[in-house]
C-alpha cells in the first residue's frame, strides 16, 4: 500500500475537545477517528452525499489514518508506545514521557539500544541527539533547554443567561503552536490508490473548512502539505503498536489482545457532527489508545466501523452515526517484544 505524510500546518490555533471539569480542554492530538469524520464531511461536500455510505463509511475503508500528531521542523513526534524501553541508564523518569520522536520510535520497534538524547516541553518529550540538533539548525537555537513547540492555552469566555442576563465565566482550551514550521502530521495509507487523488483534495477543502471545535471562530484551518512516507515497522513481524484507536470487534478480540499485549483504552463520545449539526450526542464506545502493542499481523485490517447512532430520538436521524475504529499498525520486532514475554 502506498503511505504518505500528510502535514496540517496551522493557520491560528485548534480545539480538539477533551471534557474538563468546569472548563473547557483540548488535547495535544488530533484522534484518527474524529479526523475521519471530518474527512467524511469534505468528501460529502465534493463527491456527493452517496458517496459518504458508499465509499467513506464502507465496512473496509478506502484508506488507513492515523491519528494526527505534533511536529516542529524536521522533527515528528508520535506517543510513547507500549513497548519495553532498552537503555543503560536514563537520567529522568520514563513515565514523564508522552511522546517520542520518530528516531526514538523506530529504535525501540527494532529493540535497539536508547541513548538518553535529549528532552524538551518540561520532560515529556524524548528525541534523539541527531533530530535535537536538527531541531535546533531548523529553528536557529543554540539550546532546546526550556523549548516549547506547541503549548495548551485556556482562555476565560464569558456565557449570558438569554432570559436574566446573569453571566458566568468558563474557560475555553486552545492548542497553540509557537513558531512557523511546527504543526499536526498524519499518516495515510491508500488501500485503493485510485482515490488517493480524491483524498488529497477532502484534505485541502478540510483545511479550508477547518477540524475540531470553535472553526465558526477560525480555529482548527490549516494548509496540508503531502510527501512520501518511509513505512515505520517491520510489515511482516509479529506483533505492532498501532497509530490510530482501535474499536475491535468481538472475533477480533482474542488475536489482539494475545500475551505480549500491552494497551490502555479511550472512551469516545461526543455530539454528532456532519454538513447539518444535531442536539444528539454519539453513543461512547471504549478503543485501545494510540500506541498500544497488538499481537496482530500488521498487514492485517484490525478494527471496524462502529454503529453509534443514538438508541432513541425525538425524531428518525436522517442516517446511521459511525465512529471510525481501525487501526494504523506498525510492526514491532521480535527483539522490541522480548521483554514482555513474546
Amino acid at each position: 500500500m502506498t503511505e504518505e505524510i500528510v502535514y496540517l500546518e496551522p493557520r491560528g490555533a485548534f480545539h480538539l475537545g477533551e471534557r474538563g471539569i468546569g472548563l473547557e480542554e483540548t488535547s495535544p492530538l488530533l484522534h484518527a477517528d474524529t479526523l475521519y469524520a471530518a474527512l467524511g464531511v469534505a468528501w460529502a461536500m465534493l463527491f456527493g452525499e452517496p458517496a459518504l455510505a458508499e465509499e467513506w463509511f464502507r465496512p473496509e475503508p478506502p484508506v488507513l489514518i492515523s491519528s494526527a500528531f505534533p511536529f516542529a521542523g524536521p522533527v515528528r513526534f508520535y506517543p510513547r508506545p507500549y513497548l519495553p524501553v532498552r537503555a543503560e541508564a536514563l537520567p529522568f523518569p520514563l513515565k514523564d514521557i508522552a511522546f517520542v520522536s520518530e528516531g526514538v520510535l523506530r529504535r525501540m520497534l527494532r529493540g535497539q539500544l536508547l541513548e538518553e538524547g535529549v528532552q524538551i516541553h518540561e520532560g515529556t518529550v524524548w528525541m534523539t541527539g541527531e533530530e535535537a540538533e536538527a531541531l535546533r539548525e531548523a529553528f536557529g537555537r543554540r539550546d532546546l533547554t526550556g523549548e516549547r513547540f506547541w503549548a495548551r492555552r485556556r482562555i476565560p469566555r464569558v456565557a449570558l443567561d438569554l432570559v436574566t442576563q446573569a453571566s458566568s465565566l468558563w474557560h475555553f482550551g486552545r492548542l497553540v503552536f509557537r513558531e512557523a514550521g511546527a504543526g499536526l502530521f498524519f499518516r495515510v495509507r491508500y488501500r485503493d490508490p485510485a482515490q488517493a487523488e480524491r483524498f488529497r483534495a477532502a484534505v485541502r477543502l478540510l483545511g479550508d473548512h477547518g477540524v475540531g471545535g470553535d472553526r465558526t471562530a477560525g480555529h482548527g484551518l490549516f494548509v496540508p502539505r503531502f510527501e512520501p512516507a518511509d513505512p515505520l515497522g517491520d510489515p511482516a513481524a509479529p506483533a505492532f503498536i498501532t497509530l490510530a484507536p482501535v474499536y475491535p470487534p468481538r472475533d477480533q478480540l482474542e488475536t489482539l489482545l494475545g500475551e505480549a499485549a500491552r494497551y490502555g483504552w479511550l472512551t469516545r463520545s461526543g455530539w454528532i457532527g456532519g454538513r447539518l449539526a444535531m442536539p444528539y450526542r454519539r453513543r461512547a464506545v471504549r478503543m485501545l489508545a494510540e500506541g498500544s502493542l497488538l499481537t496482530g499481523d500488521p498487514r492485517g485490517l484490525w478494527g471496524a466501523m462502529a454503529d453509534v447512532t443514538p438508541r432513541e430520538t425525538p425524531e428518525p436521524l436522517p442516517h446511521p452515526v459511525y465512529r471510525y475504529g481501525f487501526a494504523f499498525p506498525i510492526g514491532a520486532s521480535k527483539e522490541a517484544l522480548a521483554e514482555t514475554g513474546a
